[in-house]
């Protein structure tokens, strides 16, 4: 009993000092009318972000980047990059798009994303923020483990371990939190209308800790968009 006790008050603590999640939103839209499971071939087009956000600069997007290109794996299905998708369709369309501004070739490929593939993905972080609030000081009861001696009842010295409920004061403390919302879509490649929609908004008690944050939010949107083709 007392060991169990003892690695419960362990457990509490563990989870007291890990950062802890503040919240997770998921709002999510899809074409029920669509038949995903004929999604053969996917462009998976390059990370973006809202106009004027500090998202950590261009190193910070690439890296996003790739880990969202290595999630989309998950789909199952042959995935293109948008990288790939220029090579195919400068030769397709007798047109070298890697010698247009990247924004003007996104726009190519999206009107003729129908010859290479049946859908492409679009991501965009549309906030990214570390903020902090100050914890005011705070007396909280916790488990302490004591320990004893005592003679039985052969007359014989012996130890037991027990456990008392004592006041424990904590002073103030600086929370960082940091603070991350990602529009996701897929939209089908002839026409380019949009068959799944997700907002993921999380804050997370936590320093800067948005690139673990992204990771979560790009391996479960392509585990739940894969599901759809399945």
């Amino acid at each position: 009993m007392f060991v169990k006790k003892f690695f419960g008050v362990v457990l509490l603590l563990t989870m007291l000092a890990l950062p802890q999640t503040v919240s997770a939103t998921k709002t999510d839209w899809y074409e029920r009318n669509f038949n995903f499971r004929a999604i053969r071939t996917v462009i998976v087009l390059d990370m973006t972000a809202t106009p004027g956000l500090d998202y950590g600069g261009p190193i910070a997007l690439r890296s996003m980047q790739e880990t969202f290109l290595n999630d989309s794996r998950k789909l199952k299905c042959n995935v293109i990059s948008e990288q790939q998708a220029r090579d195919m369709l400068s030769y397709q369309l007798g047109m070298n798009l890697n010698l247009l501004p990247l924004e003007q070739a996104r726009h190519v490929i999206i009107d003729n994303a129908y010859r290479i593939a049946d859908a492409w993905v679009l991501g965009n972080i549309e906030n990214l923020a570390n903020t902090y609030y100050v914890e005011p000081a705070r007396t909280v009861w916790e488990q302490r483990r004591e320990r004893r001696t005592y003679y039985d009842s052969w007359g014989n010295l012996a130890e037991e371990e027990y456990y008392v409920q004592v006041p424990v004061t904590y002073p103030p403390r600086r929370v960082d939190v940091t603070s991350i919302q990602v529009a996701l879509e897929v939209h089908e490649s002839r026409g380019g209308a949009p068959i799944f929609t997700r907002r993921d908004v999380r804050d997370r008690e936590d320093y800067q800790a948005q690139g673990g944050m992204f990771g979560r939010i790009s391996n479960s949107f392509f585990e739940d968009v894969g599901k759809r083709m399945r």
